[in-house]
């Protein structure tokens, strides 16, 4: 192997540059004083006592005295597996609790519900303030016709005037389509046909329930993101034309 290639393996165990020429100078050289140190290294004396320290900490160096001189030593390299698996050991003992904190990490689902006319303008206002298009399936669109006539009529000016895209998706047997220029329909089979109308922009996923006279909406980028996929499936499959 090559001394880049151990540098950098040494290197991803903690040791610094300077802990890594000393270490491997003691490798080289056996039990030897600063003295050899500093001669195969070209380190300062000064610094070489504190990787010296560093090193023993991590227990890869040792040293005996003799003739009241400190002898250095470095300990045999399979010591390196042993940091690798403390280093596991510790990340082992904190997992759990690394664990728990990523769960706060985790989306915030919002969801609130509208009711009646008032209900469905704050939708709509919210739809022409990303200024982005959006898509929807199991619309019937005489409904919205038959509920909001006035109100569907000044968002269309707006959202007309904002060049916001719609592409919805209804029912082969659907009685009323918005014919606008920013408006795509495609038809599917009325067995296939949700009778909750669901639109989907940004983060958000709008669920128009007539019957009750409410409005879920739910703001989640995975649920948007899951509905959009769902519908760009049906989007494919659909026809371009009713029958």
């Amino acid at each position: 192997m090559q001394n880049k290639d151990t540098e950098e393996a040494l290197e991803n165990l903690g040791l610094n540059k300077g802990e890594i020429k000393v270490y491997l100078a003691l490798l080289k050289l056996g039990s030897i004083q600063v003295s050899k140190i500093k001669e195969e290294t070209n380190l300062h004396r000064t610094t070489i006592y504190d990787f010296l320290e560093k090193l023993q900490n991590k227990g890869l160096v040792n040293y005996v005295i003799q003739n009241n001189i400190k002898f250095f030593k470095a300990a045999e390299p399979d010591k390196l597996l042993d940091l690798i698996k403390e280093k596991e050991e510790k990340l082992k003992s904190v997992m759990k609790y690394l664990k728990t904190l990523s769960q706060y990490q985790e989306e915030e689902i919002e969801i609130e519900i509208y009711k009646g006319r008032e209900g469905f303008k704050t939708v709509l206002n919210d739809i022409l303030r990303t200024k982005e298009g959006l898509v929807g399936f199991g619309v019937d669109e005489f409904q919205f016709k038959k509920n909001y006539p006035i109100i569907m009529e000044q968002f269309f000016k707006k959202e007309q005037k904002l060049d916001i895209k719609e592409r919805i998706l209804t029912s082969e047997k659907a009685k009323f389509i918005f014919k606008r220029k920013n408006h795509i329909y495609r038809y599917i089979p009325e067995e296939y046909f949700s009778s909750a109308p669901t639109l989907i922009y940004k983060d958000k996923v709008i669920i128009h329930l007539f019957n009750k006279k409410r409005i879920i909406s739910i703001k989640s980028k995975e649920l948007a993101k899951s509905y959009k996929r769902h519908f760009e499936m049906l989007w494919k499959i659909a026809k371009k034309t009713r029958k």
